[in-house]
């Protein structure tokens, strides 16, 4: 397997990871249930957590599933389903 960039970030704790992006991206301090639209994060905003999360766990989660799952804990929870099946 080679060591392709990143690959230490997917073996890394999803929810430790998708906090962060969050956190960096609205710039302020997110519970883990708080709604992405409760914290004020426009559509841009989305993306970029979305290309951010995709660029660590390669294309596991698209805008979509943002928008329908708009908190860090439903968030990891599609991305680990991704991963695993």
């Amino acid at each position: 397997m080679d060591q392709a960039s990143g690959q230490e970030t997917n073996r890394a704790d999803p929810a430790t990871v998708v906090h962060g992006i969050v956190e960096e991206v609205a710039g302020v301090d997110v519970r883990p249930d708080e709604s992405f639209f409760d914290l004020g994060l426009d559509s841009i905003q989305l993306m970029q957590v979305c290309n951010r999360i995709n660029e660590e766990f390669g294309e596991v989660i698209d805008l979509f599933l943002l928008f329908e799952n708009p908190t860090v804990n439903e968030c990891v929870s599609v991305i680990s389903a991704q991963r695993s099946g």
